[in-house]
Parts: C-alpha cells; structure tokens; sequence
C-alpha cells in the first residue's frame, strides 16, 4: 500500500463511498437511469482527479491531448460493477512523450479499483479502425470529453461525423451485422432460459442500436431528438424508454446482488429478483415466472420497436425507399404492392384497425409475393388490434386462418407475424394468457407461445424427412387439424389445473370460435387432451409387453388418431430445443407405432416379428463363421436381440458383441466396451456379464460410472438366454468437450467390471464435478417435489415404479441400490435424463417374480427411496 501514489490511496476509498452511495440511492427507489448516471458522475470525480495527479512532473503538452469517456461510460449509463472505457487522444504525438503519461494514469486507475478499457490514439488512427470495425465505431458514437482539449476533441468529433456521412451505408449495414451475430451467440430473449440483460435480443443492445443507426444514418443519437425530427414513432420510443429504464433497474440490482458485474439472468437470479421486485404469482404461475412473462414482455416490446426503428431507416435511405411509393400496384382495393414493401391504403389501415381479416388478407399478400410489410402499415394494425376489444372475429377471418394453417409452406413465420401483430390471440384468446409464459425448468427452452409456433414449424420441415414421419406427413390429405392441435397444445400451461385438462377445454372453445364440424372438434380435443401420450407410453413402459401395447391402441381408438398423435408427439419433442427429438426417441415412438398400428388394424399384436426385424436377424445371422453356424447358441442368442439392438446396431456389431458375450465364463465374469455416439456428443458403455455376477448388477454400474464423473442420459437393460445380461448406458462425460480419448474409455471400462467383480457392497465414492457444482447452485431454483408412483396395473407380470425428480451426482445410483437393498429384482428400466430433470422407470418383482402390492411394504419402499433421493453424497 505504501509504494502506492496517495491519490490512488485516496481514490479507492472514494470508489467504495461511492459505491455505497449508488447502492442506497438504488435502495431508495431510484430509477435506473438515476443511478447510473449518479454512478457516472461519482466516477467522473475520482477518474479527472487521477489524472491531474498522473501529468505531475509530467511536460507534456495539454493542448495535444484529451481523455476521453465512450462506451456505456461515455454514455453514462454506467452499471455499478462494469468497465470503464477511456482513451488518451493526442494530435501525433510521440511515443516518447506519450508512453508515460499512458502508463501512469491507466496504472492508477486499475489500482484505485477500477475495471479498465483503455486505449491511445490518434484522431486518425480512430477513424480508420472506426470505419472496420462496428465495436470501435459504436464506442465512439458515445463518447464525451473527460478531460483535456476541447478544440482537439471536437475537431475529432466534427470529423467522425463527416466521415460516417459520407459511409452511413456500408457502416449501418456493419453495426447491423455484428448485433446479428451477437444475438445469434446469446440468442432470442424468449427463448432462453438465462437471458443476457446486456446482450440478448430486446435487451440493452437494442436500445442502444437506435442510438447507432440514429447516428450513423440521421446525424443524431438522442432518442428524444429523433422523434422531434420525425425518424423515430412516439410510439417506439415509448416502448424504447421504459425499457431502457427497466433494464437498467434490473442490471443495477444484479450487480448489487452480486458485488461484481453480472449481466446473465440464470434461474437463481431470476427467483432472487422476483422476490426484490415484489411478485406473488397467481393460480398456477409461480412469482418467478409472472416476472419472467413481465420481462418477456418488456423486452418483446424493445425488440419489436428497435427492429421497426431500423427497418424504416433502412428503408428510407434505399434508393428504392422514396421510388416504391410510386413504383407500385394495387392488390384489391387496400393493398399496394411495392419493390420491396406492401401496404394499406389509408382506407385499408382504417379496416385492418379493427378487422382481423384484412390483416390475414394482408398476410396472405406478404407471403404470396414475398414482400416485406410497410413499418406503418404493421404498427398502425399492431395498435389496432392492442385497443380491440376481445370480440367474434367474425367468419372471413376464421375462414382465411383456417385455409392460412392448412398448408406448411411458411406456416411458422406467419404465425409468429400474427402474434407479435396481436392478431392471433384475437382468433385464438388463449394465445394472449401464453404470451412470453416462462417454463421454468432446465428442459424447456422457449416460452410456450414460442414453443407452440416452433412445434407448428417443425411437423411441417418433416416433409422433407426420408422416414415414417416424412411419410406420414407427407401422406396426410388435411394438414389443418394437426396445425391447429399443435398451435395450441400447450396453450392450457399457467393454470392450477394439469395443462393437458385445461388444454382439452380450450381446443373445445377454440373448435366452437372457429366453427369447426363436430368430427374435427372432438378430434382436435383428443389431440391436444393426449399430447403427452404417446411419448409417456414409449419412454416409460416396456414395449415387449402386449399389454403396454393394447391399452394404448385402446387410448387412441383410430388409425387417423394415431397417425397424428405420432406426428404431433415428435413435432412437439423437437420443438424443445435441439436434440431434444433425438435418435433413441424417434426409435421408440416408432416402435409403438408400428405395434399399434398393427394392433388397430388387425385386433392384435401378432406374436411373429416384422418383415423388418426377420431381415435385421437374418443379417445378423449371415455374419456367423462356418464353425458358428453349427453352434446352435448363436441362433438362440440370435432370436433373442431385442428389437432396440437389432434398429440402433449394424449386423456386424451385433455379431461381435455376441462374441464378446460368448467367451464371458467364471474366470472372465464380466467385460465392458465403449463407443462414441457423435450424433449425441455421448459415450455409450455396453456392459456383458456372466449369470454368476449379475446379482445387484444395475446400481453397481450406475455406481462406477458416476464415480469416474460421468453422467448418466439413458439405460437400456436386456437379459440373453443364460441368463447373461446384456445392457447399455449412454453418458455424458463431464471431462470431455467432445469425444473421450482412448485411454478414458478404456480406464471407464476398467471400473465398470472391477465394479461387477468386487463383491465389496460399499459405496463408490461420487467426486464433485463443474456439472455437479452447477446443479448445487441451482438447486434453490428447484420449485417441484419429488415424486414417486406404484403401478400394479399397466403390467400383468412387474410392479412399474416412475420416479419424478431433479438430477444430482449417485442419483441413479442411489435408488437402484435401494431396491436391490429391498429384495427386488429390477427386470426393466428406462432411464430418461433432460438436463436437470430424470424421469426413470423400473419395473421389479419381489424375489418370488411377484409384483409387489401389499400396502404397508409399498408405503416402507415409498420411504426409502424419497431418503435416498433427497439426501446428498458427494464426496
């Protein structure tokens, strides 16, 4: 401290008054832009001070010089916990009289305590770089003086603004560019579990890109200036405005809460700031989620007015900008059809204010010529229908949407104009209750009327699949009711009631609103009533069994009905997120739907194989040696795959992992070998073991795999004639970006059979990993119990135990062991992990091949595995 220079010394206690002082002013119920820009001035303070103690003994010509602020400090929104941008501008000076001074000041400043961006230019130097790169320029556009010659300063300033004259063009297409890319790196606002509150789509960086095109294209960065000049909507600024100053509400509280800069809203901080800003949820919707859907909300509505502020200054600044308004043809009596653009008449705008219809006739044109809808034309219709009172939309307007949502073509995109024009949840009023509605668990990835459009979206790219759901797709005469099914299938999320009750109610109005026959709405009800359906019965239950299979065929009653469920099951899987439709799923749905379909066409699931699966074995068969095909084992092995290998593994594989299995004996009980699965950035272990060993097999493989810091996705277990068990787990491994080298697939495989070897019952021990970590911090985000459900019915054979519940490190582990520890015998399991959350599914005897039905026993295992779910064991 005592080599430190007395000012600096100085300085830092002021940082930390100051910061105290911004903190109370934030405290007192101070608006963000209040705080910011006390924060800025407070900052001001120490930074000029600083440098008058760093030119002391310093001769350097202060004319030749300025300090100057630009960036968010230039701009003097300044966060509590950011960076400051500073740069020492000189008129050429040399490195040798400048180097001192540049060293002194930026080492005092980042030893008071301060983040620093600092850089040393010339007024040249900053205009080259400024014309290549948008970051440089858009600092720039935000700078101010701080300290030094205002001559200096503001022949710079006069000369950027010559020189973006001169460019506006290219420079406004480069700061287009480069939000772009930004947004596609931190993605749609929606659409995110942890939003950026700096960098995310309608968040800071909208607001501020109407500051830079403003500049760039008009000469001015003021909000308030351009709507004087007629540029910006009043409207949009609005918008703009108060968004602004609740973003910068929420960021201030997020560096507060953390004590450093903190710009990514994750779950913990969400729930943290839903409680600092007072919300109590309603019927069904958690206070962290209303504030989520108010975030949503706050920032669609940047988002769209941004977007409108640089559509329009793109637009006027075209050549074709001013030609098109002349350049144009009529399209029925309201429309104008431009270059680029189409338009309402201002007899039309009138219309559209308040009649669904002409919008949808609008949309229609748009999409037909591929033009893009006049700024105007869509805010004047988007504030008509925000002042609409919810009303009959009358029957043109169901008659266009209902032709509009029969065909794919770019069903997706239109829907999405619909809503952002508010005129879908004028059709359909649930739409406006699902409005930015946040799901808040880590599988989800999009809010529902996101995810409800994207489903829409997805079933119609199946047409250009090459399998069963291509074909069925393809294949189907009316498309409008799966359309309609999908739009609205998760529109019942939000209430107390379970969604897919409240959903059935709202197909049924929805139906009635739209007139539709009596077949179609009860339909459309059955669809969305049991879209989970089909995906609960293929991952959950054992599709070996007939019973599995002839209580769902009893479900869905039809083949039409089956047809769209499955397509409607996937299209609403990969609307998820990416990968969440993937390979292993799209295998057993259509595993159940070729049973079913089997089962409703013909009144039974033949006990004989399918063409398919005889071929599959067939060629298994043909990879046998001379001195094989006389073993009779292999052909009992054989007609023994079960028909999961048979789809997922080539007939050579097949073959040599048989191979495997055949030299297990007592010296050699057990052996383990792995493959990297690079469709699902996944490792899949499969597991041989002699019948000598396969007592408790399950948890102490879950066990060894969980203590080398893997993460278990998915489990299949299958058990040859011998018995000899023959099971896969597909992993994660938390070491590994990519693909695991050979030596951690061999040292993983190690453990799995010293596992099965040792007869030392003790616990593996778990070691912490950064996914392990992650999951502790978030586990104060965790709204839903544990849940643990007894079916005695489903299966004439298994007791069938689901268990409901977050992911942690020995999860799985833990409640395998429990039921072996119980006496049962763990026939089947399906293992199912989406990032934070398993649903896994067992089905187990008693040792006598019982199912166990006996109350109290159920109640004493009930127990059990709740302990050893909840409790927590990394060592």
């Amino acid at each position: 401290m005592s080599s430190l220079h007395p000012q600096v010394i100085e300085a830092r206690t002021q940082l930390a008054e100051a910061r105290i002082k911004a903190a109370n002013l934030h405290a007192s119920g101070a608006t963000g832009p209040q705080v910011c820009f006390a924060w800025a001035d407070s900052v001001d303070a120490i930074i000029l001070r600083l440098i008058q103690a760093a030119c002391e003994g310093l001769s350097i010509d202060r004319s030749a010089i300025a300090f100057v602020a630009h960036g968010g400090y230039g701009r003097r929104d300044l966060a509590p916990y950011s960076d400051i941008d500073l740069m020492l501008l000189h008129r050429g000076l040399s490195e040798r009289d400048i180097s001192p001074l540049a060293r002194r000041i930026s080492q005092m400043i980042v030893d008071a305590g301060f983040q620093l961006g600092f850089s040393v230019r010339t007024p040249f130097q900053c205009r080259q770089i400024a014309w290549m790169d948008a970051t440089i320029l858009t600092s720039m556009v935000e700078m101010r003086l701080l300290d030094g010659s205002e001559a200096l300063f503001d022949r710079f300033e006069q000369s950027l603004r010559t020189g973006v004259k001169w460019r506006w063009r290219s420079l406004a297409g480069m700061i287009e560019k480069e939000r772009f890319e930004e947004r596609q790196k931190y993605g749609e606002t929606e659409f995110l579990l942890h939003p950026n509150i700096k960098r995310s789509r309608g968040c800071l960086r909208d607001v501020q890109i109407v500051r830079w095109i403003g500049f760039v294209c008009f000469g001015e960065k003021s909000p308030e200036q351009l709507v004087d000049m007629g540029i910006l909507a009043t409207e949009d600024y609005q918008a703009i405005r108060d968004g602004y100053q609740y973003l910068l509400l929420i960021r201030n509280q997020l560096h507060f809460m953390a004590g450093r800069a903190q710009d990514s809203l994750d779950r913990s901080k969400q729930m943290e700031l839903a409680k600092w800003m007072g919300y109590q949820g309603t019927d069904g919707v958690l206070p962290v989620e209303e504030f989520m859907q108010n975030f949503f909300a706050k920032t669609s509505e940047v988002r769209y007015s941004s977007a409108n502020f640089v559509g329009m200054a793109r637009s006027r600044l075209t050549p074709f900008g001013f030609v098109s308004r002349f350049l144009c043809l009529p399209v029925g009596n309201y429309l104008r059809l431009g270059i680029k653009e189409v338009w309402a008449t201002p007899a039309g705008l009138r219309r559209m204010q308040t009649d669904p219809a002409k919008v949808l006739e609008l949309m229609q044109v748009a999409n037909r010529y591929n033009r893009r809808i006049e700024h105007r034309t869509w805010r004047t219709i988007r504030q008509g229908m925000l002042r609409r009172p919810e009303s009959p939309v009358g029957s043109e307007a169901n008659e266009r949407f209902l032709k509009l949502i029969s065909e794919p073509g770019r069903l997706g995109e239109i829907l999405r104009r619909l809503h952002e024009l508010r005129v879908l949840e004028q059709i359909i009023p649930a739409m406006r209750h699902a409005r930015s509605l946040l799901q808040f668990n880590e599988y989800h990835k999009y809010t529902v009327d996101a995810h409800c459009i994207r489903a829409v979206e997805a079933v119609g790219a199946f047409a250009k699949r090459n399998d069963f759901l291509g074909t069925l797709y393809r294949g189907l005469k009316d498309k409008m009711i799966l359309h309609l099914s999908l739009l609205i299938h998760d529109l019942g999320k939000g209430f107390t009631e379970d969604h897919s009750e409240v959903g059935k109610v709202i197909a049924e109005e929805t139906a009635e609103k739209l007139k539709l026959s009596d077949a179609d709405r009860e339909l459309t009800a059955f669809l969305v009533h049991q879209h989970l359906l089909m995906t609960h019965t293929a991952f959950r239950f054992d599709l070996t069994q007939k019973s599995t299979i002839i209580r769902f065929a009893q479900q869905v009653g039809s083949l039409e009905r089956l047809k769209l469920l499955a397509l409607l099951s996937c299209a609403d899987l990969d609307a998820v997120g990416p990968g969440a439709l993937n390979e292993w799923k799209l295998n057993l749905i259509h595993e159940l739907y070729v049973a079913t379909e089997s089962q409703l066409r013909t009144g039974d699931v033949p006990d004989r194989e399918s063409e398919q699966h005889a071929t599959l074995r067939s060629a298994v068969m043909a990879q046998r040696t001379i001195q094989e095909r006389d073993d009779p084992w292999w052909a009992e092995q054989i007609a023994s795959i079960p028909t999961n290998y048979l789809t997922h593994l080539k007939a050579k594989e097949l073959a040599d992992e048989l191979r495997r299995i055949q030299r297990l004996s007592n010296e050699r009980p057990a052996e383990s070998w792995a493959t990297y699965l690079a469709d699902q950035n996944a490792t899949e272990y499969v597991i041989a073991v002699h019948p000598e060993r396969s007592s408790g097999l399950f948890h102490r493989v879950t066990g060894a795999l969980t203590s080398k810091g893997v993460s278990i996705l998915s489990a299949d277990i299958h058990t040859q004639p011998g018995p000899i068990a023959w099971d896969r787990f597909v992993v994660e491994d938390l070491d590994y970006a990519g693909i695991p080298p050979t030596q951690r697939l061999q040292e993983v495989c190690r453990a799995i059979v010293g596992a099965i070897e040792n007869e030392n019952s003790s616990p593996p021990p778990f070691r912490r990993t950064w996914k392990s970590k992650i999951s502790a911090d978030a586990a104060i985000s965790r709204t839903q119990p544990t849940q643990i459900r007894f079916d005695n019915t489903s299966s004439d054979e298994f007791t069938i135990i689901t268990v409901f519940a977050y992911d942690r490190t020995g999860l799985l582990y833990d409640i395998s062991k429990t039921l072996f520890d119980f006496q049962l015998d763990l026939q089947v399991a399906k293992v199912s992990t989406h990032l934070d959350q398993v649903v896994d599914v067992f089905y187990v005897t008693d040792l006598e091949s019982k199912k166990v039905t006996e109350p109290t026993r159920l109640y004493t295992l009930r127990q059990r595995l709740l302990r050893a779910i909840e409790k927590q064991r990394i060592e």
